[in-house]
C-alpha cells in the first residue's frame, strides 16, 4: 500500500512468506540477493522473549536471532525492519521460521545468533516508519502451521488445566497452561520462568488472549499449537 513507501528504508524485494515456503526441513544459507522486511511485533521487554524479536510483514512472519540484550530499546514494537538476507541463515524453532548468522549443527534452534549490534547492523536496516500490526483471529479451530510466528488474538477461552500461575517465577523451566473454547479446541499458552508476569495468577473466568503463534510438544508427547504472550497487557478479561 501507499504507506509502505513512506519512511527511509529499503523497499523488500520479497515477502516473508517466501522463506517459509524454501524452507525444507534442513537450515540452509541464502546465496542470492534478497530483501525482506516488517513490523516488529514482539520483544523482549517483559523478559517472555529472550534475545530474539520478530517481525511480520502481513505475508508471514520471521524471528531474528539477534543475541543480544534490550532489543525493545533498539528495535521497538511497530518500527518497520529490512533485512538484506544474502549470507544469513534461513531455520526453523516451534514452527517459526528464523534468520541468523549461521547455521549451528549443535544446537535445537539450528541457526546462530548474531551476538552483537555490530553485526546485525551490517544486514538490518532500522526505518523510521513505525505501523501496528493486527493479529489475526482465525479462531482455534482455524490455526494452521502457516501461521506460526504471527500475531494470534483468540476470543473468549477459559483456563482447562496447567497450574494456577503463567509459570514459576525466577526459574528456567517454561509454564504451560492450556485453554478451551466453547466448541472445545484447546491451545496452550506457554511461558519463561523469566517473565515479568510470570508469577501472577492464571484469570479463572473467560479471557481473550494475544500473543505469537507456534507448534511444537509443550507439556506432553504431541505436537499442538500454543501461543507465547509479549507481556501481561496480551490477557483481555
Amino acid at each position: 500500500g501507499p504507506g509502505d513507501l513512506e519512511g527511509s528504508g529499503t523497499l523488500p524485494d520479497a515477502d516473508l512468506a517466501l522463506l517459509r515456503e524454501h524452507f525444507y526441513g534442513d537450515p540452509f544459507v541464502v546465496q542470492e540477493d534478497l530483501t525482506v522486511g516488517g513490523y516488529v511485533v514482539s520483544d523482549d521487554r517483559a523478559g517472555n522473549f529472550f534475545r530474539s524479536f520478530i517481525i511480520d510483514d502481513g505475508s508471514g512472519a520471521v524471528e531474528i536471532r539477534a543475541g543480544f540484550y534490550d532489543l525493545h530499546a533498539y528495535c521497538q514494537r511497530g518500527r518497520r525492519i529490512v533485512i538484506h538476507a544474502r549470507g544469513l541463515a534461513v531455520g526453523m524453532y516451534n514452527g517459526v521460521v528464523q534468520l541468523g548468522a549461521g547455521v549451528n549443527d549443535w544446537s535445537a534452534y539450528r541457526v546462530e545468533e548474531f551476538g552483537s549490534r555490530v553485526l546485525l547492523d551490517r544486514c538490518m536496516e532500522r526505518d523510521t516508519l513505525f505501523r501496528e500490526v493486527p493479529p489475526l483471529e482465525p479462531g482455534i479451530g482455524g490455526l494452521e502451521e502457516r501461521y506460526c510466528g504471527r500475531l494470534v488474538r483468540i476470543a473468549e477461552v477459559c483456563r482447562s488445566g496447567g497450574p494456577v500461575t503463567w509459570a514459576e517465577s525466577g526459574r528456567p523451566a517454561t509454564g504451560t497452561v492450556w485453554f478451551r473454547d466453547a466448541a472445545g479446541d484447546s491451545v496452550a499458552v506457554v511461558t519463561s520462568g523469566y517473565a515479568s508476569f510470570a508469577g501472577d495468577t492464571v484469570p479463572a473466568g473467560r479471557v481473550t488472549l494475544t500473543g505469537i503463534l507456534m507448534y511444537g510438544k509443550f507439556g506432553g508427547t504431541r505436537e499442538v499449537f500454543a501461543l507465547k504472550l509479549r507481556d501481561g497487557n496480551d490477557v483481555e478479561m
